[in-house]
């Protein structure tokens, strides 16, 4: 049986002072990966000693250097380099290359390397005075060119023992130890005047967030792990001198770990991919410090960076599977079983609740929309509780409400619902995007949302949070189900009322319907959206006679595209986002009656109040331009527009959702004080959603919320709330209790069952309480405390 790769790494405990002899990470190759390896490394095979020592830069190279010819692409990476042309690079988009006379390199920053010996950068600069490295661009792309060689050429060596490979890895290895103390400290982010050190830069001074690099644009990446294995790889063919293996491990590794390690640990989601090269080079060269430094990071990461439900603190799962997945990779170098750390067991089963039907992963927040994993057979709904997320459903539909608060890598999308049904995203969010538009992604505007005044809403920090709180959370009746949640702090200072109440309705036979009650007070003008599918190009319609409409922007305000992806201070201004809105029709809606409007396959019958105005229109998709600037604008989606001028009153925004495959099944819904009357067929449901919101169907009540109890909360342990008192009916499985703080704080747990004051949840709670000091602390993040007295309430 083949070894695992767990058995091949070993324990710790083998380590052993200085160099180690013998591959500690076996390449896992074979006889059969050298054709395949053989032509990767034709090349640098085809070169003689002097040459190849010569392709090797001898100055740092910078990543964000982008096309200065074209408006292609993303981010500044546009540009390419091959082997057969070792010194240009040219645009993937235009194919203009470079150097260039029509951008001549005619200036350069000229700098003292940290060895004290002068370096010069040549650039192009626009008429803004913005740099364009063409030459540093083709630097770096060279450099990551020769450590995947010199990383090929040792496989080769591992595959078939030919010498004369290891001899050629280890010339790129000793070349570059030779060169990487002449490297310049760096700051290189996209679509920013790039930094080029003086001299060398003490840690003291290096910039938050790993900013201050070396090898390439960002430290994290700063040990050259392609060359490590490299060296791992031939360390026992005895190609390297003492001299060499001195210059590569001191000069080199070593320096680029030293660092590494001089940063601030801000236990991000990159601190992994830093922790790994880290264990990686300390096993191979015998340093058992850059090993253990690591694990000893790990248990506070682990337990200071997710909530207590298991959600990655950004609250997108892209970076919650690239959070977990790195951890995994580190424990794997360490040889550390995963069981090891039950929070990260914890964390992968609330990543894995994030799916939608398609397998693909709920596109909240900086989530890529493509993101997935294996599908579902059927709809479970779950709530993350900590995080600030529910999702209802049936079979393969899917209603997603989410109240997260921003904690990075967010959006300002509080109390944005997702629908996917019929197999598809019918009511969307966009998630990531690196391109120019990202601004209108993240704005609240391009979510299925309310919008106050124009404004997207608040960002959100620590310091600053703009989490909502849930108001119920109730599926324990599998054919009616409930989400309420508060997200006033979105809009801190500007609403009295800023909450969201749903509904799913499972009719049997493949009938499903959502009712969405939306309240608003604070400000004037209140802008209800929906938007459609985002990965098809479709329309939306009404039956009301629309007028086009030039735009929705007020007087005076003008709008220009952003230029790039850092182009973020006009999006904050109030009304900017509405200048991605466009082909707009717009009619004054009849208050108090149904109005329809289709999407394709989804049916959204509203109940405008007087002084509403529907608005339909388009706006940028971005999904399939591939994230290329060019493209952007060849790719929208459908959007409605329930306004609501206000006048500084409450605004409720009913709705009725019903996703269809041949034609709608509600034949008519009817309004009624706090609640709505919907028909289908010989059936009529009720939906009220009053002090005790309740659900009847032709005359049957088979649901109701039941009037909540309190009680003081007396202890928090392990994986249970300890109440003040035994109740007389306590909290059943499935119901969520929530513990509300006295600053008006809540945290919800998921009980799995009571036994007279004692209810065990299922999150394990991640918080302490002291009785009698009235101190409650969270210990999973963000480790907030508050003082007072904290009730428990439910359901």
């Amino acid at each position: 049986m083949r070894p695992t790769r767990r058995q091949l790494i070993g324990t710790l405990g083998a380590l052993a002072a200085g160099p180690i002899h013998g591959a500690v990470y076996p390449a896992g190759v074979s006889a059969g990966d050298v054709g395949r390896l053989t032509r990767a490394t034709a090349f640098v095979r085809g070169l003689d000693d002097a040459a190849l020592k010569k392709l090797v830069p001898a100055q740092s190279g910078l990543n964000f250097v982008g096309c200065a010819n074209c408006l292609s692409g993303r981010q500044e990476e546009q540009l390419a380099w091959t082997p057969e042309r070792p010194d240009e690079v040219y645009c993937r988009y235009c194919n203009h290359r470079y150097p260039s006379r029509k951008y001549p390199m005619e200036q350069a920053v000229t700098v003292r390397n940290p060895r004290g010996e002068e370096q010069r950068y040549p650039y192009w600069a626009n008429a803004s005075g913005y740099r364009y490295f063409f030459e540093a661009r083709r630097d770096d792309l060279v450099r990551a060119y020769l450590a995947g060689a010199a990383r090929s050429l040792a496989m080769l060596h591992a595959a078939g023992g030919d010498r004369q490979h290891a001899a050629r890895a280890a010339l790129l290895l000793d070349r570059f130890a030779e060169v990487f103390p002449g490297w310049c400290y760096h700051n290189d982010l996209p679509f920013r005047q790039k930094t080029i050190y003086d001299g060398n830069v003490p840690p003291a001074t290096f910039l938050p967030n790993f900013r201050t690099a070396r090898w390439t644009w960002w430290a994290y990446m700063d040990i050259p792990r392609e060359l490590v294995q490299a060296y791992d790889w031939i360390s026992s063919s005895e190609v390297l001198d003492p001299a060499a293996r001195h210059r590569i491990e001191h000069d080199f590794f070593r320096s680029a770990a030293d660092q590494v390690l001089a940063n601030p640990e801000e236990f991000s989601n990159m601190s992994p991919t830093a922790w790994y090269s880290l264990v990686m080079l300390g096993r191979v060269i015998g340093e058992p410090s850059y090993v253990n430094e690591p694990k000893q990071r790990l248990a506070q990461f682990t337990t200071t960076r997710f909530f207590y439900d298991g959600a990655w603190m950004e609250g997108t799962p892209s970076y919650h599977a690239q959070s977990i997945n790195g951890l995994k990779a580190v424990l794997e170098a360490l040889g550390e079983p995963e069981s090891a750390f039950p929070a990260l067991q914890r964390s992968n089963a609330a990543l894995l609740k994030m799916r939608l039907p398609d397998g693909r992963f709920v596109p909240v927040h900086d989530t890529w929309w493509f993101d997935k994993r294996a599908p579902l057979e059927r709809t479970e709904p779950y709530l993350l509780p900590a995080l600030g997320h529910a999702c209802l459903g049936a079979r393969k539909s899917q209603l997603h409400l989410t109240w997260s608060g921003g904690y990075g890598h967010q959006h300002y999308d509080n109390l944005n619902v997702i629908l996917f049904a019929q197999c598809r995203e019918m009511l969307s969010d966009i998630g990531y995007t690196h391109t120019r538009y990202r601004a209108w992604g993240d704005a609240t505007a391009s979510h299925n949302t309310v919008v106050i005044d124009g404004e997207s809403q608040a960002s959100g920090s620590v310091s600053a949070p703009t989490d909502g709180a849930l108001r119920w959370f109730d599926c324990r009746y599998p054919r009616v189900q409930s989400v309420s949640a508060d997200g006033g702090r979105g809009y801190s200072g500007k609403t009295a009322v800023y909450r969201r109440t749903l509904f799913t309705i499972d009719a049997g036979e493949d009938r499903w319907y959502v009712v969405d009650v939306f309240e608003v007070e604070g400000g004037r003008i209140h802008d209800y959206f929906l938007h459609g599918d985002a990965d098809a190009q479709s329309t939306v319609r009404t039956g009301l006679k629309m007028e086009a409409l030039a735009t929705l922007l007020p007087d005076g305000i003008e709008w220009k595209p952003p230029q790039n992806e850092n182009d973020y201070r006009p999006f904050r201004a109030p009304w900017y986002a509405y200048g991605f809105l466009h082909n707009l029709r717009a009619a004054n809606a009849p208050a108090g009656k149904a109005l329809a409007v289709d999407f394709p396959g989804l049916r959204v019958t509203l109940f405008p109040e007087a002084g509403s105005r529907l608005i339909l229109g388009e706006n940028p998709s971005i999904r399939h331009a591939d994230e290329d600037d060019a493209k952007l604008d060849q790719f929208e989606r459908p959007f409605l527009l329930l306004r609501h001028d206000a006048k500084g009153r409450r605004s409720t925004f009913t709705a009725v959702l019903e996703p269809y495959n041949s034609a709608p099944s509600v034949t008519s819904v009817e309004r009624m004080e706090n609640g709505l009357r919907v028909r289908m067929g010989g059936r009529t449901d009720v939906i009220s959603w009053g002090a005790s919101p309740s659900v009847s169907i032709d005359g049957r009540q088979v649901w109701a919320l039941a009037a909540p109890k309190s009680l003081s909360l007396a202890a928090v342990e392990a994986d249970a709330l300890v109440l003040a008192s035994t109740p007389d009916s306590p909290p059943t499985p499935g119901e969520v209790v929530r513990l509300v703080t006295a600053d008006g704080w809540v945290y919800p747990f998921t009980v799995v069952s009571a036994l007279g004051a004692r209810v065990q949840v299922a999150e394990g709670p991640g918080m302490s309480y002291d009785a009698a000091t009235q101190h409650l602390r969270l210990t999973a993040f963000p480790q907030r405390e508050h003082m007072g007295l904290v009730r428990v309430r439910w359901p």
